[in-house]
């Protein structure tokens, strides 16, 4: 077994296992776990200086908060015993693709990878978004293609061979020059050229993302479609000198019968495309920078919506059709295969979503509603936890029962006996806790048994099946709680108002939050699947799925405030804040 030294702190690398061989050198397992080490046939001065470069200024991590590794850059240097530089210590990618098994739509099939255009769209966005952060350190990623990039089922991109990239000196200004280069992934500047004495620069990466973002989008190179000149189709690299492609003015490729239409996409990406491949033909300095790569992909995404008919299709608002399943019935092919959503008929019993709203301090329209499917709303006032007679009862009360009056009387849920402890199960945490609920948004749904004793200054609700309780985001709250204010049989209290002044005029809850709960978008889907991790108290499993609903949308708060749960659970408190702020911010 060889052991190799780390330069910077001298601790022993072991070799395990041989992974990968190239021309320029091997990829080994190491004993440290979750490292690789690559190294060289051979050992150039010039590479070490680069590499050192590189050790001494990594770029930002853009999703460290999601445990993911984007860049497999050099860590440590590793060194024989005598101090000769050998190679390089890397963090390992686990769990991920090849970037062709994603955007390839046979390959797609062949491993059985379920992926749909937004999971596309957002590995294209987090791409364009690491290589924006590439740029901004000074690099130049040279030999961008699909081999040396993976993604992993959260549609978080890694990109590996990094010693690769163009570096340059900070101090020194001395360039240390990709020598690589991939055929359909060189801008015309480039062909032909010596990469060995050519310096190059951001703007030819730009040439190279445009052709990954049209990979992933329309799953086929740009630079092919139907040659309608006599003879076979020129190399890759002989239309790309001449800049034919298939929207190019006076192209010799045309769209083929299999070619996805440009103005299937957000507007905003058919502009980068056309400013990169015919713009940034003859001015390259015209292309997209990654940046405003960046911003049209979250512009588009922002536009995507579902397909009404079939699972696993997006298609674009501003198209306004779903393409994809004119496309099955127009050529017989689906390259994002799903099933006929169910559509489900009307029955007698009111749906949840569709029974009415009231208020928790409506009781007197509340005590109108039995044997009526309704949903109350409100915010709990306090909590009372008795022990009587050895059964334990749980109560939340909307209002102080002490302080309200017997004509108008407050609301109480009362859960007890093992439905305390399903109560606790559903919602993931131990009994004890429900007592902090104190605040909280909660909605009840379903036929309530609602009745006022005699006696007693309050409306009480036995809740037997405590699946019936939800705990709401404020923003939620607020909707249904307008809903209540909005049904005709509402009552309100007059507003008194000022001498000399016009009656108040009653307002509702307004919210600025843009959540679509009513909508099952993926995100939302991930959400929903995360609290039943949480219930069932698999805190892990759930984190994992609101990190992926938050790479779909980034500004999904609800998402926040549920992983800031789930890692207050696991005992993180530090992240548990930081995410309770983020859905703070972002008006949750």
């Amino acid at each position: 077994m060889t052991v190799l030294i780390c330069a910077s702190t001298g601790q022993s690398i072991a070799l395990v296992e041989q992974i990968a061989s190239s021309g320029e050198g091997t990829v080994w397992k190491t004993d440290r776990n979750g490292y690789l080490a690559k190294i060289y046939h051979s050992s150039h001065h010039e590479r070490v200086k680069k590499l050192e470069v590189m050790v001494a200024n990594p770029p930002k991590e853009p999703n460290s908060h999601l445990n993911h590794i984007s860049f497999a850059w050099p860590q440590e240097l590793l060194t024989d015993r005598n101090g000769s530089v050998l190679g390089f210590l890397m963090q390992e990618i686990k769990d991920a693709r090849e970037l062709l098994d994603v955007y390839n739509p046979q390959r797609r099939k062949m491993l059985k990878l379920e992926v749909n255009w937004k999971f596309l769209y957002t590995t294209a966005l987090n791409i364009a978004s690491f290589i924006q952060l590439i740029h901004d350190k000074g690099y130049v990623l040279g030999d961008i293609k699909p081999q040396n990039i993976l993604v992993n089922n959260r549609a978080l991109p890694s990109i590996i061979d990094t010693d690769s990239f163009q570096v340059c000196h900070p101090n020194t200004g001395e360039v240390y020059r990709c020598l690589v280069g991939t055929e359909g992934f060189t801008p015309v500047e480039l062909l032909e050229k010596d990469f060995h004495i050519t310096d190059q620069t951001e703007v030819h990466d730009r040439f190279r993302l445009a052709v990954i973002v049209y990979l992933l989008l329309f799953g086929a190179e740009p630079f092919k479609g139907k040659w309608v000149e006599e003879g076979d189709s020129p190399a890759p690299s002989e239309l790309i000198r001449q800049g034919f492609w298939p929207y190019a003015p006076n192209s010799l490729i045309q769209p083929g019968p299999l070619t996805i239409p440009l103005d299937i996409v957000h507007p905003e990406i058919q502009r980068c495309f056309l400013r990169c491949f015919n713009d940034g033909h003859t001015e390259p300095h015209l292309r997209p920078t990654a940046r405003e790569w960046k911003k049209a992909l979250e512009v588009a995404i922002a536009d995507l919506t579902e397909c009404d008919q079939i699972t696993n299709h997006y298609y674009s608002k501003s198209y306004g059709k779903c393409y994809w399943c004119d496309r099955a019935a127009q050529v017989g092919l689906d390259i994002f295969p799903g099933v006929p959503k169910v559509k489900i008929q009307p029955t007698a019993t009111v749906p949840p979503s569709q029974s009415k709203v009231f208020a928790a301090d409506n009781v007197p329209e509340l005590l109108k509603q039995k044997g009526k499917t309704i949903t109350v709303v409100g915010r709990a006032f306090s909590t009372i936890d008795n022990i009587q007679n050895h059964h334990q009862s749980f109560s939340i009360n909307f209002d102080n029962p002490t302080s309200s009056s017997c004509k108008d009387g407050s609301f109480r849920i009362v859960i007890s006996g093992q439905g305390l402890d399903k109560l606790a199960q559903i919602q993931g945490i131990k009994p004890e806790e429900l007592k902090t609920w104190n605040r909280q948004f909660i909605k009840i749904t379903g036929l309530l048994d609602i009745y006022q004793a005699k006696k007693r200054c309050f409306t009480q609700v036995t809740l037997e099946d405590p699946a019936q309780l939800e705990l709401l985001a404020e923003p939620a709250f607020k909707r249904l709680l307008e809903q209540a204010f909005n049904e005709p049989t509402f009552q309100t209290k007059p507003i008194k108002a000022a001498p000399n002044q016009p009656p108040a005029t009653a307002k509702t809850a307004q919210t600025t939050n843009n959540l679509l709960f009513e909508t099952e978008n993926q995100e939302i889907s991930l959400c929903r699947q995360g609290r039943v991790h949480a219930r069932q108290r698999n805190y892990w499993a759930a984190i994992q799925c609101y990190d992926q609903a938050l790479l779909l949308k980034r500004d999904y708060g609800i998402a926040y405030y549920y992983r800031g749960i789930a890692h207050q659970r696991v005992g993180n408190q530090l992240k548990a804040t930081k995410d309770f702020l983020e859905a703070e911010r972002l008006g949750v």
